[in-house]
């Protein structure tokens, strides 16, 4: 993971790939995800400051969350007015939401240095903007720790775009539904739960000269590990 990179970002202000309200997309297809269950927690990978944790701790789920910026994770609860504790613990340093937050962890440090043993009460999980935000040679190293993290039969949202490359240059990448399946269908059953394509799905996307481009809502399952 180049932490570099995404510490400058956060430290310049420029995040334009933060959402300030919640994502409609979880709000109308996570009932399929969570298929009647009682809630579980959500494993949230590259979670930033992202307003969807409050909307799935909302929900009833605990809320787990992996972020290499200790500014986005320490933003996230004092944007909005929740406190937490802080310690370090082996490669991560962890904020414990306490009070109104209880249920809410984010964990800073690396994705790839996280273990299955500190997800293994995550039934549930949720991608943004993680594989969309990782350029091509690391998106397969990323399927293939989630599929490491990940228990069996655990289940998962994700949310992927895609456009002409040649309009602009990411991140967030095009990750078209081929590379999707290429990438994840090894590990996990993929059902795709609806696309959407067209210019106005663009959204702040058309400030870099992007015109149009298509989204895809994904339900995983992570199969059985051998």
């Amino acid at each position: 993971m180049d932490t570099s990179f995404w510490n400058s970002r956060w430290s310049e202000g420029k995040i334009g790939f933060h959402q300030t309200e919640i994502n409609k997309r979880l709000t109308e297809y996570w009932p399929e995800v969570v298929n009647g269950d009682p809630p579980q927690q959500v494993f949230v990978p590259l979670c930033g400051k992202s307003q969807d944790m409050l909307w799935l701790h909302e929900q009833g789920h605990r809320v787990l969350g992996v972020e290499l910026s200790a500014k986005a994770a320490s933003a996230f609860f004092t944007e909005n007015n929740l406190c937490a504790n802080r310690e370090l613990d082996g490669d991560f340093e962890v904020f414990t939401g306490t009070g109104p937050a209880v249920g809410l962890t984010l964990l800073v440090g690396d994705y790839f240095a996280l273990t299955a043993e500190q997800v293994k009460e995550c039934g549930l999980f949720y991608d943004r903007a993680s594989l969309i935000a990782l350029p091509q040679p690391m998106r397969r190293d990323y399927a293939r720790h989630l599929a490491r993290l990940m228990p069996e039969r655990s289940r998962g949202l994700l949310l992927s775009i895609a456009y002409n490359e040649s309009k602009m240059n990411g991140p967030p990448f095009s990750v078209p539904d081929s590379e999707v399946c290429e990438l994840l269908q090894e590990n996990f059953s993929l059902t795709q739960l609806a696309r959407f394509e067209g210019p106005r799905y663009v959204g702040n996307l058309a400030e870099r000269g992007l015109e149009t481009l298509e989204e895809r809502v994904y339900l995983l399952s992570r199969n059985r590990k051998s």
